[in-house]
């Protein structure tokens, strides 16, 4: 009997003594990163990594969100944040990281080394939104708004469905980004953001382009709705024309769209898209007997308007829309048809064909 207790005694302290602290730290010792910006360093070969770290508070009211931002250069990403580590007294957690911002002097270098780290890091969420900051990530995640309620929050609302919806504002996540860095036929964009003329707000109404490598091409506030209504289908948008000394805006409810591609010497894109929405702005009986004129006249304006974008984002060596993709889709593509393809896109011709509806007047009587 007591030898069985004595063998007893010694495989419970075997086990005890295998088992090991799991490591886990309290939310009270963690400091949770809500926004990080990767811009080029001041020397050669250098990162110049930013946090915006949130700090817990008990007041949830505008401007009185607390964050603290911490900046630190290394010759590479992994070891800016384990520098950073040494600026703060509890642990750095990812795990709540919303926005990932790129400054505009390392996009026109190459961001493959900032891509490749994003990816091997598991606590890094692939939904993240992405953004490329003007001039640089460091000054952007400084401000500090005062609609802010909880820490990073004006900069998150400003992307997806959550907070403001408008149709300059395009939404990129990681995980789509990082796709299309690596997709044939099909490249990446990403939305500008810049401080706004007061300097306490944020201005997301650019788009910039970029091959797999780096930069290629921003775009202004009229042509990235553009962008975004024809590759998107953002349906929260406007058309706008001159009309008769005036103006006329059509609010969009509904757009589809889609792509065929000749396989001629010179390839020609035919672009079909429809749009229908209600008129927001119009002189008083704008639509008794001119309904078709109207129409006609948004379409040959959308038309003109979309070919010189289309045009203009093909000589900068860029294909957004997916091209490509869809014509190796279309004509079965092998490497021989990506060859091909690749030699043939700088000379490629576009051609619109636009139906736009008029569904209400918008008048309320």
């Amino acid at each position: 009997m007591r030898f069985r207790k004595t063998i007893l005694i010694l495989v419970l302290f075997t086990l005890t003594s295998t088992i090991y602290g799991c490591g886990f730290k309290d939310i009270d010792k963690r400091f949770f990163v809500v926004a990080m910006g990767i811009d080029r360093g001041s020397k050669p070969n250098t990162y110049r990594v930013t946090l915006r770290l949130a700090i817990p508070s008990s007041k949830i009211e505008s401007g009185e969100a607390k964050t603290e931002v911490e900046s630190y250069e290394s010759p590479s990403i992994a070891e800016a944040v384990r520098h950073l580590k040494a600026l703060v007294d509890k642990e750095l957690d990812f795990g709540h990281c919303r926005v990932i911002l790129f400054g505009k002097t390392l996009m026109e270098t190459g961001v493959a080394d900032p891509l490749r780290w994003l990816s091997r890091r598991r606590d890094i969420a692939m939904v993240a939104f992405m953004g490329m900051a003007e001039p640089d990530a460091f000054n952007i995640l400084k401000l500090h708004p005062q609609s802010e309620r909880y820490p990073g929050n004006a900069l998150f609302l400003s992307f997806g469905s959550e907070g403001t919806e408008s149709s300059f504002t395009l939404t990129e996540y990681l995980f789509d980004w990082a796709r299309r860095q690596s997709e044939t036929g099909k490249d990446g964009y990403l939305p500008i953001i810049r401080r706004d003329i007061d300097n306490n707000s944020y201005r997301i109404d650019r788009v910039a382009f970029l091959d797999k490598q780096k930069l290629r091409l921003c775009l202004e506030p009229q042509e990235a709705q553009l962008f975004n209504i024809s590759a998107k289908h953002f349906e929260k948008s406007f058309i706008a024309v001159p009309y008769q000394g005036t103006r006329i805006v059509l609010a969009l409810s509904k757009i589809k769209s889609h792509v065929n591609i000749s396989n001629s010497e010179a390839p020609v894109v035919n672009y079909y898209i429809r749009a229908s929405g209600f008129l927001e702005d119009s002189p008083q009986y704008l639509l008794e007997g001119n309904a078709p004129n109207i129409e006609n006249l948004l379409q040959t304006e959308f038309n003109s308007q979309l070919e010189d974008l289309l045009y203009k984002i093909r000589d900068a060596g860029v294909d957004p829309y997916g091209f490509g993709l869809h014509y190796l889709a279309q004509y079965f593509g092998r490497s021989k048809e990506w060859e091909y393809w690749k030699k043939a896109y700088p000379t490629v011709s576009f051609r619109v064909h636009s139906r736009i509806v008029i569904d209400k007047s918008g008048l309320i009587k």
